[in-house]
């Protein structure tokens, strides 16, 4: 199977989607589930990624805003939830 042509979804417990461009899909997932202004949670290596960047700039087109919360660090105590 080619990895490029592979999409999926799956409903359990919550539902997934996954495969490649997938990120395009993105905007009508955040609308189905009645969000507003989505907030995108990573950690800051990951919040320089394009594909982050990507994401919320389509979010954001879609809805009021996209966040972005990037303080976040490995195994993360209350603290640095808080």
């Amino acid at each position: 199977m080619d990895i490029e042509q592979y999409t999926a979804n799956w409903n359990f417990p919550t539902a997934i989607r996954a495969g490649a461009g997938r990120i395009k899909d993105l905007p009508a997932a955040c609308i189905e589930l009645g969000m507003k202004k989505p907030l995108i949670i990573t950690d800051p290596g990951l919040s320089q990624l394009p594909m982050i960047q990507e994401a919320r700039l389509l979010v954001s087109s879609a809805l009021d805003g996209c966040g972005l919360f990037s303080g976040i660090k490995g195994n993360p105590t209350g603290e640095n939830v808080s």
